[in-house]
């Protein structure tokens, strides 16, 4: 029932149980300075167990038995010394009688290496403590009052006495801390917070105000300052506030778990990001010719990190270049890959359907086209916070690991935001990569990375088992068989229809209008929205999604809220953008805004001197007019007469200019074939009108 070292609490006074004997225990009281080992009938503790006077307790100095002090530490020589002391009294059970005890002791002090009093010291503390070797361990840790504020007697500095320089020093007071503290909070607590030297300097000049009859000598030191500002401070406390928020939340704060932990399987969650290639590129049809940079977009798997889409060119990232990742994600990469000169199979690249989630920047899927992506596919979109890479670090990460595999070899590699020095190269000029060369290396690495690379740190749950390699594609294979797969099959075209970018279209007699051009097709002429009537009624205003790689068609949206789409031609009014990107259509419109613009600063020109000229000679007509002696009537009777006689002389004058002399010095009209062919201008143009003659083609 009983144990040796167990803790009792009798009548609120600790006892710890040093030896148990037929019918009788031995225990001494815990925290009695004078204390000894006394014997008690057991039937007493079980009738004092019995009224409730005793009860069992905790150890006290259970925390004692887990300390170890170092070899040939202070602690570690009195500890042994200590138990070499009272090594020859405790070798068995008769040290709990008095008298054998007392022998014991008197035979030691004869020794000469401890006094009576030390003696029965360390064995009080031995037994009170547990009867163990560690027991004997000196209490340093209590020394010196670790954590409390040291507060002297009278206004005499605390510490040692100045040993260099004049003056006394300073005790540090209530209301110096309170400086010390109106400083640090002001000057170092904040971000980009100063160095305690410079804050210490504005301390003086504070304090200098408030005690303006302390000397120079006597005002607090630097190396107070720096004690209240260690002891009042902690590290984790000052981090937090010297450091910029969203840098705290991106680089410093612990970290409690993974990314992978959340999701449940393959298609949980994809990422994607973008990021500018530190790589120049030249034009692959002219390699003279730098480029520039290259846009790299990849979208990756969470669970399994395989990455599932990407995209390589030379587009800004956007909302539209987003988009065409993600298309390039949820759909089969066997096409995509023979297109580039690389042939490869499904099982090589399995990443095909749309995922459930997709966390992005909030800049590329902050468009109102994204509602009609989670409303149209049930597909959830995440946005990271501003300037937080970290949460999205996997594909963060995976930029990293790409581009490693090529920027030690490849010419043209940016060498970092530095100053160029006196004499060296440029390194945009030794670029000699095309775009397609570039295209076929990240995608081999790709395939590479998904296939065959070995995840050291991926961390792994508790049901994958030992002997699956941490390699994407097998993850991702066993995910799709064990867990929940939230993959879902999609219409590749209905996917890349519904997340390219729309806009509003008018409807007018020439066709379709978006962004300045045409279109039409055969549902819009069934419509009849193009006859040229007042009796058509066209709708104000429709939504079309274009594709702004190409100008040549537009999908548009009949009915509002539906997903039904006409595909539509460029009109031959719009002839002009055949095969052009939307892109080179704004800029060859802006080009042409830009002429006309300044072609109307010529026009307003000239048309203020046509305006003076007319207004001149109108002013030059009313002058020259006779004073009329007819009536009015007579004036409007000759009108016929007088111009027949100014017909006349236009004719005569048109007789004269062409007269016979001219006309021999003439050459002679020979003519080119013998037949009698008419060159005279038609009557209608026969290619706008249909066999009807009246239906235009």
């Amino acid at each position: 029932m009983w144990q040796i070292n167990e803790v009792l609490s009798f009548d609120g006074h600790l006892y710890r149980i040093l030896a148990i004997n037929p019918g009788e225990i031995v225990w001494i009281k815990i925290g009695d300075d004078k204390g000894v080992p006394e014997f008690v009938l057991e039937i007493k503790l079980l009738n004092y167990l019995d009224e409730g006077r005793l009860i069992r307790n905790t150890d006290p100095y259970a925390n004692i038995h887990a300390e170890e002090p170092k070899l040939g530490s202070v602690s570690y020589i009195k500890r042994e010394r200590a138990l070499a002391i009272i090594q020859p009294i405790i070798i068995d059970g008769g040290c709990f009688e008095a008298r054998e005890r007392a022998k014991r002791v008197a035979q030691v002090e004869k020794s000469g290496i401890a006094t009576k009093a030390t003696i029965y010291r360390l064995l009080r503390k031995y037994w009170q403590r547990g009867q163990k070797p560690n027991a004997l361990i000196p209490d340093f840790k209590q020394s010196g009052a670790p954590g409390k504020k040291r507060s002297g007697v009278g206004v005499l500095k605390i510490g040692r006495r100045r040993q260099y320089g004049k003056g006394e020093g300073i005790k540090v007071t209530e209301d110096i801390e309170r400086l010390f503290r109106i400083t640090i909070e002001k000057y170092i607590m904040k971000n980009d917070g100063e160095k305690p030297t410079k804050a210490y300097r504005r301390f003086i000049g504070s304090f200098s105000q408030y005690f303006p009859k302390v000397l120079e000598e006597n005002r607090p030191t630097l190396r107070q300052f720096r004690y209240f500002y260690d002891r009042e401070y902690l590290k984790p406390q000052r981090l937090i506030a010297q450091t910029d928020a969203c840098n705290y939340k991106k680089d410093i704060r612990p970290l409690t778990s993974t990314g992978t932990a959340n999701v449940l399987g393959p298609g949980s969650r994809y990422e994607i990001d973008a990021t500018i290639a530190d790589i120049y590129l030249v034009a692959g049809d002219d390699r003279s010719k730098i480029i520039g940079r290259p846009t790299l977009y990849i979208v990756i798997d969470v669970f399994s990190r395989m990455i599932a889409g990407f995209y390589i060119g030379f587009d800004n990232p956007s909302y539209v270049v987003a988009m065409q990742a993600i298309v390039n994600a949820c759909i089969e990469k066997t096409e995509i890959c023979s297109k580039m000169g690389i042939e490869i199979t499904n099982d090589e690249w399995p990443c095909i359907g749309l995922p459930n989630v997709i966390l992005a920047d909030r800049g590329e899927m902050m468009s109102h086209q994204v509602d009609a992506l989670i409303a149209g596919f049930n597909l959830r979109i995440e946005s990271a916070p501003p300037r937080r890479g970290d949460a999205k670090g996997i594909v963060e990460s995976c930029f990293r690991t790409l581009q490693a595999e090529f920027k030690p070899y490849a010419p043209g590699v940016v060498a970092g935001l530095r100053v160029k020095k006196h004499g060296e190269r440029d390194y945009r000029l030794d670029a000699v990569m095309a775009i397609q060369d570039f295209s076929q290396i990240l995608v081999k690495t790709i395939l590479f990375r998904n296939n065959y690379h070995v995840m050291d740190k991926y961390d792994r749950d508790a049901d994958l088992p030992t002997d699956l390699p941490s390699i994407p594609v097998h993850l991702w294979h066993w995910g799709m068989q064990h867990r929940v797969g939230n993959l879902r099959t999609v219409d590749p075209e209905h996917l890349r229809i519904a997340v390219l970018p729309r806009r509003k279209a008018s409807v007018s007699p020439f066709g379709i209008n978006l962004w300045g051009l045409f279109y039409t097709s055969s549902e819009v002429l069934r419509e009849g929205w193009l006859h040229r009537s007042s009796d058509i009624s066209r709708p104000q205003s429709l939504e079309a999604a274009y594709d702004p790689g190409c100008a040549d068609t537009i999908y548009l949206f009949p009915q509002p809220g539906s997903r039904v789409y006409w595909v539509c031609s460029l009109t031959d009014r719009s002839r002009q953008f055949r095969g052009l990107t939307f892109w080179q259509v704004w800029e060859i419109q802006n080009e042409e805004k830009h002429k006309k613009a300044n072609a109307r600063f010529d026009e307003a020109s000239k048309r203020r001197e046509l305006d003076a000229f007319v207004q001149a000679k109108i002013n030059e007509a009313v002058k020259l007019a006779p004073k009329l002696a007819g009536s009015n009537q007579q004036r409007i009777q000759q009108i016929k007469s007088n111009k027949k006689a100014a017909l006349n002389d236009e004719r005569r004058s048109r007789a004269k200019s062409s007269s016979p002399e001219k006309a021999k010095s003439l050459a002679a009209v020979i003519p080119l074939n013998s037949t009698d062919e008419d060159y005279s201008f038609p009557n209608y143009v026969p290619g706008l009108f249909g066999p009807d003659d009246d239906e235009p083609q």
